[in-house]
């Protein structure tokens, strides 16, 4: 995985695929990491379906760590279900 600057992408786009041979590259913006550029195969929807699928679970990994962080680990099914209901009636 190389990193590269957004400054370098606007000026050479081509710097993107150069050097390394890496499939990945990573786009900074004042150092900090700010998009991901992948190098796509033969299928483009299983790429992207694959990307989702990672996000997906990077998300849910965070709720679950918010969930223990916070003491909601334990909430019995019954008890969700309550909470949920709650929020839905204040829509």
């Amino acid at each position: 995985m190389k990193f590269i600057t957004s400054r370098e992408v606007r000026s050479n786009p081509a710097r993107l695929w150069e050097g390394t041979g890496s499939d990945e590259s990573v786009i900074t913006v004042n150092g900090k990491p700010r998009a991901i550029v992948v190098a796509v195969g033969e299928d483009l929807e299983e790429t992207i379906t694959a990307f989702r699928r990672a996000r997906a679970l990077s998300a849910l990994e965070k709720i679950r760590q918010s969930a223990k962080e916070n003491g909601l680990e334990t909430l019995s099914e019954q008890e969700i279900d309550t909470v949920i209901n709650r929020s839905r009636k204040g829509w």
